[in-house]
């Protein structure tokens, strides 16, 4: 088994949790009822993980940024929250974009390949 596996049993405990839950949840909050192991970090990408294996098989599970994780079966309420991702998406690829515009050069090819640098040559500090 590859770290990328989500077992059934991870998957199946999730889907309990946030069932059983009465408000969002943190991805540490389950990660620690999960059991799951390793640093703050592993465990978030875990069920960040999980999370999304879930998603892929149907569940609806949506997010906050401030509460976390929670499962509906409201259709409605589950599209609100894609169409609010897909604008979340849409909003830091426009930023993106335009933070790349400003950083191009004479040759239209800006700092894509590597940053400017400065030099300073010994016979400019008058040392030669």
């Amino acid at each position: 088994m590859t770290k990328k596996d989500v077992t059934t049993s991870e998957q199946a405990g999730c889907l309990r949790i946030l069932r059983a839950a009465s408000e969002p949840m943190t991805a540490a909050d389950i990660a620690a009822r999960l059991g799951l192991g390793g640093c703050r970090e592993s465990k978030r990408r875990r069920v960040r993980l999980i999370i999304k294996k879930l998603r892929d098989s149907g569940s609806m599970i949506g997010a906050t940024r401030q509460g976390g994780y929670m499962i509906t079966d409201d259709v409605s309420e589950y599209r609100d929250y894609l169409e609010g991702r897909q604008n979340d998406q849409k909003r830091i690829f426009g930023e993106t974009h335009k933070k790349k515009k400003m950083l191009v050069d004479s040759k239209g090819q800006g700092m894509l390949f590597e940053p400017p640098r400065i030099r300073v040559g010994v016979a400019s500090m008058g040392l030669a």
